[in-house]
Order: structure tokens, then sequence, then C-alpha cells
């Protein structure tokens, strides 16, 4: 089987957590090529996960013509530029979420995407991880019934700065960072998103984006999907969603700790009628290697996009999901500072540095 030639552009999480661990299962693909300007990172992921060559420069990274695809992994304020650039060199690209900050900066990706005829895929991996694949296939097969209502939990403790993420050139906090995969499901499970209510906060001193989030959107089913996103609770990382039904509720939880980088499967409880209650998890094979190759998410991911270019597939989540993702979360945040429900989609960008400037002088302070 050829195996596609990729590049990895961000030597944080992208290898660490994500990427990096499920290059020796991937059936389909080979790391040749890593990229970061920060000299430590690039050697630890060299080392650990083995390609020959490594670059400090982005654009001499691109030059490669080894490379046929690249795994944008850096900081979302510069994913705009990265892709494009991609593009340009004519690699394919798999960017990591959130896709960009605005909507503008998304059309603009996908534009140049195709002009360049080169794959644009989005990674909303937890489309493949199995325990949310199973929820679509309660979905769409009609065991929920008629789905209303999906509310939507991620919360974690005051951990402190969390580096570029807690920087105003994000123009996002923690719902651009984790809303991000909520509202995609949400969409995914209920369709398109007509309108959207949010109130944002930043909390602790020092954070120049919202450490807390709570929205509400109206989506073309009717229903409503509830996110709520916070780094100010005193409890363990807890990820948790609940899909509510005519016929019936589903319980979907990890926790205390990161789901993207754990092997455990989320727990799974479907509720009928008040009193009965089916444990539906997904769990692991007995044996864990074997486990990995099958259903871990990143590495499922990864394959479908290299399938995607080996055989001239389109992506199951593009560049336009990752757009729509990311209008939401600007309309939060206008819905937060304008004190109005929003209607998408969007006329224009919203100059979310003036709405985060302007937050950061109202509400409560939290000094850390």
């Amino acid at each position: 089987m050829r195996k596609l030639k990729l590049g990895i552009a961000g030597c944080g999480a992208t290898v660490r957590y994500m990427y990096g661990p499920i290059m020796k299962y991937l059936e389909n693909g080979e790391l040749v090529a890593l990229a970061d300007p920060d000299e430590k990172a690039l050697a630890w992921a060299q080392k650990m996960y083995g390609p020959k060559e490594a670059y400090f420069d982005y654009d001499e990274f691109l030059s490669n013509a080894d490379i046929e695809a690249v795994i944008i992994g850096s900081p979302v304020y510069l994913h705009q530029e990265q892709v494009i650039k991609a593009a340009q060199a004519g690699k394919h690209v798999l960017c990591e979420k959130p896709m960009a900050r605005t909507a503008a900066e998304c059309d603009r990706m996908i534009e140049v995407c195709a002009q360049n005829r080169v794959t644009l895929m989005v990674a909303f991996m937890k489309r493949f991880d199995k325990s949310y694949l199973y929820a679509k296939q309660l979905i769409d097969g009609g065991s929920l019934g008629q789905v209303f209502q999906v509310r939507c939990d991620w919360s974690w403790c005051q951990y402190g700065h969390g580096g570029w993420r807690d920087s105003l050139q994000t123009w996002g906090g923690i719902f651009q960072d984790h809303g991000s995969h909520t509202i995609d499901l949400c969409r995914w499970w209920m369709g398109e998103i007509h309108t959207v209510s949010g109130e944002v906060s930043i909390l602790l001193e020092g954070r120049q984006v919202e450490d807390q989030a709570v929205a509400v959107l109206r989506h073309q089913n009717g229903g409503v999907s509830i996110h709520h996103m916070t780094r100010m609770t005193h409890k363990p990382l807890n990820e948790y969603v609940l899909v509510d039904g005519s016929r019936a509720s589903l319980e979907i939880q990890h926790g205390p700790g990161w789901s993207c980088s754990s092997i455990e499967p989320f727990s799974m409880k479907l509720y009928e009628n008040g009193s009965r209650v089916t444990d539906i998890t997904r769990f692991n094979q007995w044996n864990l290697d074997e486990e990995l190759k099958a259903n871990h998410r990143y590495k499922k991911e990864l394959e479908h996009f290299c399938d995607c270019i080996l055989n001239d597939k389109q992506p199951l989540v593009t560049g336009e999901d990752g757009k729509k993702a990311i209008e939401a979360i600007n309309a939060v945040y206008l819905s937060s500072y304008s004190g109005q429900k929003v209607k998408l989609p969007l006329k224009q960008s919203p100059d979310l540095e003036k709405i985060f400037l302007e937050l950061r002088s109202k509400g409560i302070k939290i000094y850390g």
C-alpha cells in the first residue's frame, strides 16, 4: 500500500499527544518532516518520532518536495497564513481546530485551497471517536426519537495562564478552543445553526480572552444546543454531553482527565422513561495494541485524510464545516457584546479585538 508522506507544523500538543503516538500504527501515511520555531520542542519531537527532516523555518519546510500533505498544529492565529502557504506550495492540508479566528479567514483558506486544487480537511477528531460515532448512529437511526436538546459541558480548574491561548491575538479563548468541538458535534447531529445567544466572561486577571462561556444555539431541526465551557471551576477536568430525544436520553461523559490523550472510552448511558438505564459504553478490546489500531480517534482521522488524498475522495469534515463552527463562535462573542440574539450566517466578521478589550473591563475580576 502506498503511504502518503506527511509533514507536521507545530511540535507541541499536536505531536506529543495527538498524531505522534499513532504514526507507527498508520497504514497509509508516514511522517517525513517536522517544523517548529521552538528548538527544544522540535528536537524532542524528532528524537521521539524519528523523521529525518526537521525545520525551524516554515517556508523551508514547505520547500521539501517529499512532503505531500501538511498537518497544521500551530497556534490559531497562524492557521490562515500557514494553510494558504501550504496550498500555494501544492500541499494538501489537515488543519487543526479551531480552523481560524474568523469566518472571513476561513473563507480565504477555502478559496486558496480550491484554487490550488489541494484537499483541505479540518481536524474535528471527535467525529472519528467510537463513542461519538455510536451516538451519531443512534440519533440517525431513531433510537432517541426526535432530538430536541443537546447539553454540552467542558469544565476545568483555574490552572493559571495558558500561554498563547490566553493572548489577545487568538481572538478567542475557552469557547473558541473547546466550543468548536461541541458546536461541530451538534451541527453533525441536529443540522445547521440558525440563531445564537451567548454570554462570555474574562474572570482571571491576566487573561485577555474568555475563560468562561455559555451559549444557546437554535438548529435547523428546531432543537437547541446548550454549550458551557469554563476554566474556572475547582473540579477536575470533565467532559459531558446529554442528548435528549422524544424516546430516550443519551449521556456521554469522560473524566477526570483529558479525553484527547486518553485511551479510555467515554461512559455512555441510555435513559428511558425516567427509570430504565442501559450502559452502552463502547468498551476497549482486551489487547490495547489492537484497540489502538482499530479505534484510536486520531489514527482513524488521519487515515481518512490520507485515504481522501490517495483515492481522490471528499473529506467527511471539510473547510466549510470548520468555517460553520467558527462563524457560530464569532456569533457567540457578538451576542455577548451586543446583548442581542444573532442570526446566522453573519453578514461580516465582528471586530473581535475590540470585543475582548471591552469584555476585560466588565464583570468580576479574580486575581490568580
